[in-house]
C-alpha cells in the first residue's frame, strides 16, 4: 500500500508545526542571550510540559515499534516492569535529583568532576556522546526503513526530513523549542497508538474476542519464576534487571536528566519524575495493548514467518496499513506517531550532546575569561547544527551496514549504561572510592560488558537458550507455507563453553555491568586511593538520614559533645 495525498498532509503538518515552533522559541517571543536559557529554557519551565518532553525522550520510535512485538513473541511479564520503573523514578527523585541541582551544572557529569575528577567527567562525557549519535542515527534510519518497506514512504526522505526540522528548530530555540515540540509529539504519540487500538478491537470483533485468542495462545503469562537467566522476563530478571537499567535511563544519561534541570527547584524536578513515570507506564501499557491485537490478529499466520514482512518491527506498521488502510488520513496519523517519537528523540540528543560538550569540554578546557555569555550562545547554536548533520550523516552510513550491526548499535548504549551508573553508585554511598580506582572500575566494566554483547550476538545460541519466546503458527496462511526452521547442531553447541554467559537475557547486562564496577571500584580504592589527599564534600555523598528518613539525626544526639568529637560524628552521619 502507498500514502495518499491526505497522509503526506498531515506528515507535512508534523514537520512545519515542529519547525514553526522552533523559529518562534528562538526568534520571537525569546532572543536566547544566555546559555541557560538556550539549553535550560532559563530553569522556569512547568512541570507538566517538562514532564512530557522526559516521556517524549524516554520513548523512540524503536520502542513504540518494538514493545508489542515483545509482547507477541514473549508474553505479558513485561506487565511487572511498572514496579521496578516506579522503584527506579524513586531512587532517582531521593539520591540523583538533589545532587544534580546543589551541583547546579547544565550538565550532570559536573557532579562526577566534584566527586572524583575531571578525568573522570570527561571520560564519562565521552562515552556518552559516542553512543548517544550512534544510537541516534540508528533510531533516525531504523523507524524509517520500516515504514518504507511496509508504507511505501520514500525512506531518504524520511530521513532527511527529520533530521534537518530537527536540527532547525533545536538550534534555533534550543530547550524552550525542544520542550514545547515535545509536548505536541507526545500528544501525537497518545493519539496514535489509542485510535489504533479502537480500531484494532473493533476490526477483530471486540475486547473479549482479542483476549480470548491471545489466552488460547498462551500470551497471558503472570508466573514465571524460573531462575534460568536465559529467559528474558522473569520475576528475578525484571525485578532485579529492570530496576538497574530504569535508574540508569531516568537518572545517569543526559538526555534525560537535563530534564531535571529545566525547572526551577528540587521539589519541582521530583514532581517531574513522578509525572513522567504515570505517563509513561501508560504509554507502555498501551504498546502491551497493541501486542495483544498483534497477537490476535496474527495468531494463526505469523507475517515474519510468512514472508510478509522482512523485520519484526514492521509488524505493527503492518496492522495499521491493514486496520486502517481503508481510512484516509489514519495510516499518516499513525506515521506521524512514529515520526513523532524519532523527532523527539533526534533533538533531545543533539540539545544534550551540545550541552555536554560546550560545559565539560570547551568550558573546562578553555580560559573562562574568553567565554562570554554571547560566545556561549553561539557555540551552543553551531554545535547543534553540527552534531544534527553529523547525526543526519552517520544515518546513511548505517544503511550501508547489515541489520545485526545496527542491532549491535542500538544495545551499546545499555553497555555504556552500566559503568556510568556504577561510577554514580560509588560516588554517591561510598566516601573511600576516589578517582583511580573509578577509572580502572570503568575500563574492567566496559570491557566485560562488549565481550558479553558481541558474544551474545555472534554466538550461535541452542534450542532450549531462546530466551523463552513462544511458539508462533502459520496454519491458516494463504496460500500455504511450508516451515523451514534453521537447527543448530550439538556439535557447536558445545563446541562453546561460553554459550551459557552468552545466552543471558538482555535484561542482566547493566545490572551485571554496574555490579562489576562497584566491586573492582571497591577493590581497588584499598589498593590505589589510600594515599589520595582529595577532600570530599559531604553534601556530594547520601547519607543515612536520606535513606532512612526515620533514624533521628544523630546532630541532635550529640548536641552536648565536646565540639571537636561533635564534628567528627556529624561528618561520619554525611557518608557511608
Amino acid at each position: 500500500m502507498y500514502l495518499g495525498w491526505i497522509d503526506y498532509t498531515i506528515f507535512v503538518l508534523l514537520l512545519v508545526f515542529s519547525c514553526g515552533i522552533g523559529i518562534y522559541q528562538g526568534l520571537i517571543r525569546s532572543k536566547q542571550k544566555s546559555t541557560k536559557e538556550f539549553l535550560l529554557a532559563d530553569g522556569r519551565m512547568k512541570i507538566l510540559p517538562t514532564a512530557m518532553s522526559l516521556l517524549a525522550s524516554l520513548t523512540s520510535a524503536a520502542s513504540i515499534l518494538g514493545m508489542p512485538v515483545e509482547f507477541y513473541y514473549f508474553g505479558s511479564m513485561l506487565v511487572y516492569c511498572i514496579i521496578p520503573w516506579f522503584i527506579g523514578t524513586y531512587f532517582t527523585m531521593k539520591f540523583f535529583i538533589p545532587k544534580f541541582h546543589y551541583v547546579g551544572n547544565a550538565s550532570i557529569y559536573a557532579y562526577l568532576e566534584q566527586r572524583f575528577s575531571l578525568t573522570i567527567r570527561i571520560l564519562v562525557t565521552c562515552s556518552f556522546l559516542l553512543v548517544t549519535i550512534l544510537s541516534m542515527a540508528t533510531i533516525l534510519y531504523g523507524p524509517s526503513i520500516a515504514l518504507s518497506q511496509v508504507t511505501g514512504l520514500n525512506i531518504w526522505i524520511s530521513v532527511g526530513l527529520c533530521g534537518v526540522i530537527c536540527t532547525i528548530y533545536t538550534s534555533i530555540g534550543g530547550m524552550k523549542a525542544v520542550i514545547w515540540t515535545d509536548v505536541i509529539q507526545a500528544s501525537i504519540m497518545f493519539i496514535g497508538l489509542i485510535l489504533s487500538i479502537i480500531f484494532g478491537f473493533i476490526d477483530l470483533g471486540g475486547v473479549s474476542k482479542v483476549f480470548e485468542i491471545v489466552s488460547n495462545g498462551n500470551r497471558l503469562q503472570f508466573a514465571v519464576a524460573s531462575f534460568d537467566l536465559s529467559i528474558r522476563y522473569t520475576f528475578w530478571s525484571i525485578f532485579i534487571g529492570v530496576i538497574f537499567s530504569s535508574t540508569a535511563q531516568y537518572a545517569c544519561i543526559q538526555t534525560q536528566a537535563q530534564r531535571y534541570m529545566c525547572v526551577k527547584d528540587i521539589k519541582s524536578a521530583q514532581r517531574v519524575a513522578w509525572t513522567n513515570y504515570v505517563m509513561f507506564v501508560t504509554m507502555q501499557m498501551l504498546c502491551l495493548c497493541v501486542g495483544c491485537l498483534l497477537y490476535a490478529k496474527y495468531s494463526q499466520c505469523d507475517p515474519l514467518r510468512s514472508k510478509k514482512i522482512s523485520r519484526p518491527d514492521q509488524m505493527y506498521p503492518l496492522f495499521v496499513i491493514e486496520t486502517l488502510g481503508r481510512f484516509p488520513g489514519l495510516t499518516g496519523l499513525f506515521i506521524a506517531c512514529i515520526l513523532s517519537a524519532t523527532l523527539s528523540t533526534f533533538s533531545s540528543g543533539v540539545n544534550s550532546m551540545a550541552t555536554v560538550i560546550l560545559e565539560d569540554m570547551y568550558k573546562r578546557l578553555t580560559k573562562k575569561e574568553l567565554i562570554t555569555n554571547e560566545r556561549q550562545v553561539f557555540l551552543s547554536k553551531i554545535l547543534s547544527v553540527c552534531i544534527g548533520c553529523l547525526t543526519v550523516l552517520m544515518a546513511f552510513l548505517v544503511s550501508f551496514m547489515q541489520s545485526n550491526i545496527i542491532t549491535i548499535i542500538i544495545q551499546i548504549f545499555g553497555v555504556f549504561a552500566a559503568p556510568i551508573l556504577g561510577i554514580y553508585i560509588l560516588g554517591l554511598f561510598t566516601s573511600r572510592v576516589k578517582s583511580r580506582s573509578v577509572f580502572v572500575a570503568f575500563f574492567v566494566c566496559l570491557i566485560f560488558q562488549l565481550f558479553l554483547l558481541f558474544g551474545s550476538i555472534f554466538t550461535p545460541i541452542p534450542p532450549n537458550k531462546q530466551g523463552g519466546r513462544l511458539p508462533t503458527s502459520i496454519d491458516e496462511c494463504f496460500p500455504s507455507i511450508n516451515a523451514t526452521n534453521s537447527t543448530t547442531t550439538s556439535a557447536e553447541i558445545k563446541s562453546n563453553a561460553l554459550v551459557s554467559l552468552f545466552s543471558i537475557s538482555p535484561l542482566w547486562f547493566i545490572c551485571i555491568g554496574t555490579l562489576i564496577t562497584i566491586i573492582v571500584g571497591l577493590i581497588f580504592s584499598f589498593i590505589l586511593d589510600s594515599k589520595d589527599p582529595k577532600v570530599i564534600d559531604p553534601v556530594l555523598l547520601v547519607s543515612l538520614k536520606d535513606i532512612l528518613p526515620c533514624l533521628p539525626s544523630r546532630k541532635v544526639l550529640v548536641e552536648s559533645a565536646i565540639t571537636g568529637k561533635d564534628i567528627k560524628i556529624i561528618e561520619e552521619d554525611m557518608m557511608l
